[in-house]
């Protein structure tokens, strides 16, 4: 992704160092543009060792504009991060002013731009700054990151601060992706579920949580509010993404059905245990106190709940649902089987167990299966997870 990223005269500019490296790491390509203030918190050459560009800083350099150029700048990018963005600068941007080389190539830009705000609590809360910010979201299409809240520079405890790297780098990435998702609610269940038999030892299995965290990922991506409903996993939660964590299958369970009537889409990507011990331990017990049979029974099953409750051809409105099966053979046949049965819109399924098992890798494939009759069936990967998770929202949104 080409990426041109301004830089504002606040304290926060000393950031950008790190964002401009955090760019590159992942393969980036980056150009800055410096105003005049930004300058008095970070020189230009820092920015430019690491962007491996030259830096633009003034709108009347000759020799820059005969070698670039501003309104080939402004045509360049995929995208326009301006971070930090000061107040004077939302100003300037609100009423269509060119005064410097950064204004000037935003107001020349059909490139997505987003707006990462940093400045005093108080300036961030004046009705004027919160005015020229709405307008640049809600007139002019630019993506708005909240600032963070916390103490200050100027040691006022607030909103204000710059968000690090990972929150500024999904905001550039969510304002190249269409929109497909946008306004939407969207719940994501990942991850194993525990089934205590004593505090030392469980029921579980081997799921990673990587497709679950994947899908709620590019489900932000794309423009979604996403709650995301994970047992334990070492994953940490996605950027932008609400975290529910949960161990067994019946606090899943709860998470999501107490929650399932208020969103658009509910993804049940969780491996859950299908069955629990009748009678857990609260200590830990000696081997020589257990006979080698462990009675079991049935724990809810959340997609089929959800099925009956929402799936197609029930009365309502309600979410759409899509399943998981996890399979270590005949998968497509299987899924298609496992749909009909849970009542759910979409099924995905792929394969475990063997050298190509889906559970903890980083890549999969998958196949994407409609609950009417005849559709065809959608086939993604071998690829990486995200790549994939990417493709099934597309599919799903497309109807």
């Amino acid at each position: 992704m080409k990426v041109l990223l301004g830089v504002t005269g606040g304290i926060a500019a000393y950031k950008a160092a790190n964002l401009v490296r955090a760019f590159v790491k992942r393969g980036d390509e980056v150009r800055v543009v410096m105003t005049r203030g930004a300058q008095e918190f970070i020189t230009p050459l820092t920015l430019q060792i690491l962007s491996e560009n030259r830096v633009g800083v003034d709108l009347w350099d000759a020799t820059f504009e005969s070698e670039i150029g501003h309104i080939d700048l402004a045509r360049w990018p995929d995208v326009i991060l301006v971070a930090p963005a000061t107040a004077h600068v939302i100003a300037k941007l609100a009423n269509g002013m060119a005064d410097d080389l950064l204004t000037t190539l935003l107001l020349a830009t059909t490139s997505p731009v987003v707006i990462a705000p940093a400045m005093n609590t108080q300036m961030y809360l004046h009705p004027r700054v919160q005015a020229n910010m709405k307008l640049l979201r809600d007139e002019l299409g630019y993506s708005l990151v909240t600032p963070d809240a916390g103490e200050l520079a100027c040691k006022e405890v607030g909103p204000g601060r710059l968000p690090d790297p990972p929150i500024l780098l999904a905001g550039a990435d969510r304002a190249v992706r269409p929109q497909v998702l946008a306004g939407k609610k969207v719940l994501v269940t990942a991850g194993p579920t525990r089934e205590h038999i004593d505090p030392a030892r469980f029921i579980s299995n081997p799921s990673s949580g990587k497709m679950g965290y994947a899908l709620a990922e590019q489900a932000f991506l794309l423009g979604a509010q996403v709650t995301l409903v994970s047992g334990p996993s070492a994953l940490d939660a996605p950027v932008g993404v609400e975290r529910v964590s949960v161990t067994t299958a019946q606090q899943m369970f709860d998470a999501v059905t107490s929650r399932a009537a208020e969103q658009d889409y509910i993804v049940k990507a969780a491996a859950v245990a299908d069955w629990r011990p009748v009678d857990p331990s609260e200590k830990k017990r000696s081997k020589s106190d257990m006979s080698g049979v462990l009675e079991l029974t049935r724990n809810p099953d959340i997609l089929a709940t959800l099925g009956e409750q929402y799936g197609p051809g029930s009365a309502g409105d309600g979410p759409i649902i899509i399943g998981f099966a996890a399979e270590s053979h005949d998968v497509e046949e299987r899924g298609v089987a496992k749909l009909a049965r849970k009542k759910a819109h979409w099924l995905v399924a792929n394969k475990i167990g063997g050298a190509t098992s889906s559970f903890g890798s980083s890549e999969s494939s998958a196949s994407l299966i409609y609950h009417e009759p005849g559709r065809e069936i959608r086939r993604f990967g071998p690829a990486l997870k995200q790549e994939i998770a990417g493709q099934i929202w597309r599919a799903i949104a497309a109807g």
